[in-house]
């Protein structure tokens, strides 16, 4: 009977959830006995430290301060403004495109339609001068004494601009880019167009220096004058007065050549619109634009020969000559270089031009 009450006890105690002493169990009853209950708790997995040792670690943690400072402040904001990877993406696109707003991009984009239209109404006014300026000779009879009073009339426009600064190589600019397009034109019409297609290939290539010219001009400026900001700032028995109006000269010759040789490409580019335009014109027939043609021939070879005299020398060549020590002092082999395949470009021209002139009715050989 006492064992009795001892085990209802025992049992009524185990369900309030009190706990009593309870003798210690044999080896057999704790393999019989039925495994606790399971409780799932989340797993500690420890973290490699420095030294190779398995480290318990904190599941939230600081970042770290060179985590932080490993960041660019653009990639903080985004981080402390919570935006999502899309959102961040974006906002490098929009950076990409040069961090303009949208209404910057419009403004910017109907600035560029204004310009273009402006550029279209000069070339087309250029156009339209040119065609008046040869039909001197394309809506005649073409005979020995129109073809020579043509050029008669062409030495005289050389006459005028040579005199101007810059002049004599603004005409050869002009007579060069004649040769091109007119030759091309003409060379096209032979025997398979081949001729055609290496004019245009040699007229790419003098777009591609150009504009290389152009670039490396300007990259020059700006070195040369930090070099003098770099002297000046040094100070000491070197930069003396002399030396000081010596950078000055040159400083400015640099600047003149990038200034020119900017001007010269604006010139070529839109005066080969303009020769595209007359010559490449669907509208017009071809015999008629090979006419047009053979007048830029003409005329091409007469501002590419265009020279000065000695007595026609003065003034106006002042900067002309700032230009030329600029070049001289930057490096006299590569100047020497340059004048030699100019000289060879133009006699190229040149040849292209008489042998173009040859096929010319009426036109005088050289």
């Amino acid at each position: 009977m006492t064992a009795e009450n001892e085990k209802a006890g025992s049992s009524a105690a185990a369900a309030d959830g009190t706990t009593k002493h309870v003798p210690s169990a044999s080896v057999s009853d704790a393999t019989d006995s039925p495994a606790p209950p399971y409780s799932e708790k989340p797993p500690v997995f420890p973290s490699p430290s420095g030294s190779g040792t398995s480290t318990p670690r904190r599941t939230t943690q600081i970042p770290l301060r060179p985590a932080i400072m490993n960041q660019t402040e653009e990639e903080a904001q985004m981080a402390a403004a919570g935006l999502t990877e899309e959102e961040k993406e974006l906002r490098k696109r929009e950076k990409k495109k040069g961090g303009l707003s949208k209404a910057q991009r419009e403004e910017l984009a109907a600035y560029e339609r204004e310009r273009a239209a402006a550029r279209k109404e000069r070339v087309d006014t250029l156009a339209k001068k040119l065609i008046d300026r040869i039909s001197i000779w394309t809506e005649t009879d073409k005979g020995p004494d129109v073809t020579k009073a043509f050029q008669e009339k062409t030495r005289l426009e050389v006459e005028n601009l040579k005199m101007e600064s810059f002049g004599l190589d603004i005409l050869h600019a002009i007579g060069q880019t004649y040769l091109q397009k007119a030759t091309g034109l003409l060379k096209s019409q032979k025997f398979l167009g081949i001729g055609g297609f290496f004019s245009r290939l040699k007229d790419k290539g003098t777009i591609a220096k150009e504009t290389w010219n152009t670039i490396s001009s300007a990259i020059d400026a700006q070195m040369t004058m930090e070099e003098m900001a770099k002297m000046e700032e040094k100070g000491g028995e070197d930069w003396t007065d002399e030396k000081k109006v010596e950078y000055e000269r040159r400083v400015t010759g640099k600047i003149l050549t990038a200034a020119w040789r900017g001007s010269k490409f604006e010139i070529q580019s839109v005066l080969r619109d303009v020769c595209d335009e007359i010559l490449n014109d669907k509208k017009v027939p071809m015999s008629k634009r090979l006419e047009r043609a053979q007048a830029l021939v003409i005329s091409g070879e007469i501002y590419s020969k265009a020279q000065r005299n000695p007595e026609e020398e003065g003034d106006y060549m002042a900067f002309e000559q700032l230009v030329a020590e600029a070049a001289a002092k930057k490096e006299s082999k590569k100047k020497g270089k340059d004048k030699k395949e100019h000289g060879h470009h133009l006699h190229s021209h040149q040849a292209d031009a008489q042998a173009a002139a040859d096929d010319l009715p009426n036109v005088p050989k050289a």
